[in-house]
């Protein structure tokens, strides 16, 4: 009695587990198929087109007909993103694990633990700028000035029992080794709510006392008002955590700020050649959003500000950060050129760029940035 009581359990659970899997199978086919993962940040796989040519060859990587339905299929399963929301829910409500693969909420906002602080490379970071400042601007009086954007984690992880970067030693290492030079502290015009609840970034629409004081600090009147601009606004901004944290927080609102003056800038990117738009509204809506702020990650890139009398030149080193903040800046400055020192050598920029006498020099990387640029390969 106990072995057939037995076998029909087992029957019960085998075929449960095929009408549970045939559900999804089916269910995957009638159901509209997802175009973005925002929880890994690509675009999803689309159902691949047949012909007996790819049924018959494989591409350049090896993969055929098969493999690309098989990818299709993956990507397209039902309920994927909630079976890892499901995860994560578990493990941060009934195991009670502060965070889970570094991410961590506080308030309805999303933060990435960055620990610990490398100083070699803070160190290196310095000596990239004294040599980039050494080499181009030492003979050309420009007016060098460095600032050092905090991320969002300064403001809440150590005093919500979190691990976080030795903030005081990394700001100390870079004050020592660039103690000739000006240094801006922005620190204080900034608080947690400036940035993003899903994303690392500072919001645009925040940064008017960060502009402001550094216009102030370099010697030119910082009167930048919020009443200066347009905003447009775009909804259902998922940064770079919310896929990460796999858990049902709402959106952000993005604001880019706009204006005349800054219609009618001309834009020069250097790596394609072309002048672009200082937002790329195509971004809107992508993986990489964010990017609507000057097309995201460049190299060099020029802004031209025919609207501006002050002939002066503002020269920024910086992230991503720096791509929303450089366009509140171009009231003051009639040309800002922007280089990241990730994408281009130091030792090469004199190929692309003339440096003006008399410039304005601001580097501006955020702390996460300092605590890993020095340990590439970039010099």
């Amino acid at each position: 009695m106990k072995i057939r009581f037995k076998k029909v359990i087992n029957i019960i659970i085998l075929f449960s587990f095929i009408g549970v899997m045939l559900f999804f199978d089916i269910s995957g086919i009638f159901l509209p198929d997802t175009e973005i993962s925002y929880s890994e940040r690509r675009k999803l796989a689309e159902f691949p087109e047949f012909s007996v040519e790819k049924l018959l060859k494989k591409d350049i990587n090896g993969n055929g007909y098969f493999d690309a339905l098989e990818k299709y299929l993956l990507d397209q399963f039902i309920a994927r993103d909630s079976f890892r929301t499901l995860n994560v829910a578990t493990r941060r409500y009934l195991f009670m694990q502060k965070d889970v693969n570094d991410i961590f909420t506080l308030n309805d906002r999303i933060f990435k633990m960055e620990y610990k602080l490398n100083e070699k490379a803070v160190e290196r970071t310095a000596d990239i700028y004294l040599k980039v400042i050494n080499k181009y601007f030492s003979n050309n009086n420009a007016n060098v000035y460095y600032t050092i954007v905090p991320d969002k984690n300064y403001y809440s992880a150590e005093a919500s029992g979190y691990l976080s970067l030795d903030y005081d030693r990394m700001f100390s290492i870079m004050n020592e080794k660039l103690s000739g030079y000006n240094y801006i502290d922005i620190r204080g015009e900034l608080t947690e709510n400036d940035y993003y609840r899903t994303d690392l970034h500072w919001k645009q629409e925040k940064l008017f006392g960060v502009a402001n004081k550094l216009l102030d600090s370099m010697g030119e009147a910082g009167n930048i008002k919020p009443d200066d601009y347009e905003y447009e606004i775009y909804e259902g901004f998922r940064g770079a955590y919310y896929g990460q944290a796999a858990l049902p927080i709402e959106p952000d609102s993005l604001i880019y700020l706009t204006n005349n003056e800054i219609k009618n800038c001309k834009v020069f990117d250097y790596e394609s050649g072309k002048y672009i738009d200082i937002y790329a509204k195509e971004k809107l809506g992508t993986v990489d959003t964010y990017d609507v702020f000057l097309h995201g990650p460049r190299a060099i890139i020029t802004i031209e500000n025919p609207s501006c009398t002050n002939v002066k030149e503002l020269i920024i080193f910086r992230d991503s950060f720096g791509s929303s903040l450089a366009p509140l800046l171009l009231s003051t400055y009639s040309k800002i050129t922007l280089l990241d020192i990730r994408y281009v050598s130091s030792s090469n920029l004199g190929r692309f760029i003339e440096f003006s006498e008399n410039s304005d020099v601001l580097f501006m990387y955020n702390t996460g940035t300092l605590n890993t640029l020095g340990q590439g390969s970039i010099s």
